[in-house]
């Protein structure tokens, strides 16, 4: 649903809190939100891209800017080396504000957090951090509140997680604001319409890339007659934006989907969904593979193996437990481990160019690696350190 059809009801209950005496002062913070949404409204109705970037987008970007390419290949370099630190001393401490749609205890942003703080310390970099937790759920309302606080505060920088419906003409107008720098986190091409008024990085996984992977991968891996089931999320930006990326890109290999299941994004309602996968194949000798689209999934698709009898394996991701116990027992083809670290690295690496007014690319978007069911264990913690430098004890295995 876009943005500003949440507008007119807003409107309508103002209206309606106003002749029923509600109290003034609530009045008046509802009338300045519907005053803040206003100008939103008609800067979000005309724009035209959507926020579930097809595989083609980074892609066309780089055909269409080609000098992008030297500056990535020279900020990667820094990304991936040793930090150096700031030689111009700044006397004022810079003020980064973050904005979260997960919760900040979650394994994920709790890593993200302690390596970005790290860099920044490696760097040499004086700053205070802010942050803001913004999900979906908690209402468009108060979402425009949080933006409005930080618009109205004097951060130096906003670093973003991801652009949805809610969010986009909300980050729009701190685009439009100069004297705030904007770093968008899961975002891993530019979007063409902000052209204009460009954040200062982009900083995402290429999705497109990492599921042609995977796909790829496991066509090479499994037999020609393995069963392959799909258990995907029922959240609708996790399934178009992973979900039905992989499935398109399996389709690519002429590979058939038997059952596909929408399941919300817990650990027992996917345990329940695969039992019934697995008690539904035809032969109790024949191979099958579930294929799970979030963490929370695979460790209840996992939980499922386990507990039965069947040849049946899944995949894993990075941030769920039970991984290298999965991993022994040979129910996991292959895990997908993101390169965390790098992206939180990339922040503060791009927040100390801009200080420095050094070049920086629009876009940096790092790689996948994968744990795969040939590798022994010493070989899989060695990749696992390798890929999260910084982090590696802080998820769960």
């Amino acid at each position: 649903m876009p943005f500003y059809a949440f507008n007119v009801p807003l409107l309508s209950l103002i209206v309606r809190m106003s002749t029923l005496g509600v109290d003034l002062v609530r009045r008046q913070q509802l009338f300045r939100i519907f005053l803040f949404i206003l100008p939103l409204v008609f800067t979000g109705a005309g724009w035209t891209f959507t926020f579930n970037q097809p595989a083609t987008s980074l892609q066309r970007f780089l055909e269409e800017n080609p000098s992008q390419l030297p500056l990535i290949e020279q900020f990667s370099v820094r990304v991936h080396s040793q930090p150096v630190q700031l030689v111009t001393t700044y006397a004022e401490t810079q003020k980064i504000a973050v904005v979260l749609r997960d919760s900040p205890d979650l394994p994920p942003n709790q890593a993200w957090f302690f390596v970005f703080k790290r860099r920044m310390q490696e760097l040499n970099i004086d700053f205070r951090l802010d942050v803001f937790y913004a999900p979906r759920s908690a209402g468009t309302a108060s979402i425009v509140q949080i933006y409005e606080k930080i618009q109205s505060a004097d951060f130096d920088y906003v670093i973003v997680d991801g652009v949805d419906d809610y969010s986009r003409p909300l980050i729009e107008r701190l685009l439009r604001d100069d004297s705030q720098q904007v770093i968008l986190l899961n975002s891993f091409a530019p979007y063409p319409d902000w052209h204009l008024h460009p954040p200062l990085l982009y900083i995402g996984t290429d999705v497109s890339r990492m599921m042609q992977r995977l796909a790829s991968l496991l066509h090479r891996a499994l037999s020609e007659d393995t069963i392959i089931d799909a258990i995907l999320s029922s959240d609708e930006v996790m399934d178009q934006s992973r979900c039905q990326m992989f499935l398109n890109e399996l389709n690519h290999f002429d590979r058939d989907v038997r059952y596909r299941y929408q399941s919300v994004n817990s650990k027992s309602e996917a345990h329940d969904v695969a039992n019934n996968l697995l008690q539904s194949v035809p032969k109790d000798d024949a191979q099958q593979f579930i294929f799970s689209c979030t963490p929370e999934i695979s460790e209840g698709v996992v939980a499922a193996l386990e507990a039965s009898q069947s040849r049946a394996t899944t995949n894993a991701w990075l941030g769920q437990n039970g991984l290298e116990n999965a991993h022994q027992k040979g129910l996991l083809m292959v895990t997908v481990l993101e390169m965390k670290d790098y992206m939180a690295i990339a922040a503060a690496e791009a927040i100390k160019a801009d200080m420095e007014s050094r070049l920086l690319p629009r876009v940096f978007s790092e790689t996948v690696t994968f744990l795969t069911q040939e590798m022994d264990q010493q070989t899989r913690n060695i990749i696992f350190q390798q890929a999260l430098q910084y982090s590696s004890t802080l998820w769960p295995r």
